[in-house]
């Protein structure tokens, strides 16, 4: 326990210095990134103003478009299962993903859900811009990787 003023400027002036210590790296030619002792990249480097992602559409009778939640996707969080689906587009398994997608919705008893008729697995592109400072959800452009028919027993 820190009993003293200088005992806990001395703490005080460690921590700190750990904390800014990894900043030296943004000055090297070929920075580390080390952790628990970060730089930071993930706010220095630069972006792509446009971001696309994978994921799964599904289609009702009146073919209104519902976004599926990743639940139906796989198991675990959401960037687990994001890191799942990417996996699974980059080793060519997306009609088997897809059919594994429209089985779990077809025994799914959620609305809307259990109203779908087909799902899709698509990879839309977004401006980031335009997603975040504007709020305009819509892709600019999206590609169906695969598509299923959803069939209830």
């Amino acid at each position: 326990m820190i009993r003293t003023k200088l005992s806990a400027a001395i703490f005080s002036a460690l921590i700190l210095f750990a904390i800014m210590y990894p900043i030296k790296e943004n000055w090297q030619e070929k920075p580390k990134d080390n952790f628990p002792l970060s730089y930071y990249p993930m706010f220095s480097h630069k972006r792509d103003s446009t971001y696309s992602v994978n994921y799964f559409v599904g289609y009702d009778t009146q073919d209104n478009r519902i976004l599926v939640p990743y639940k139906f996707a796989g198991s675990g969080g959401f960037n687990q299962v994001r890191r799942q689906i990417n996996r699974k587009c980059k080793e060519g398994e997306v009609k088997a993903l897809t059919k594994k997608v429209a089985k779990r919705l077809a025994k799914s008893e959620e609305i809307p859900y259990n109203g779908l008729i087909r799902v899709e697995l698509v990879k839309g592109t977004y401006h980031l811009d335009n997603y975040f400072i504007n709020g305009d959800k819509n892709p600019i452009k999206e590609k169906v990787l695969s598509k299923r028919k959803i069939t209830r027993p």
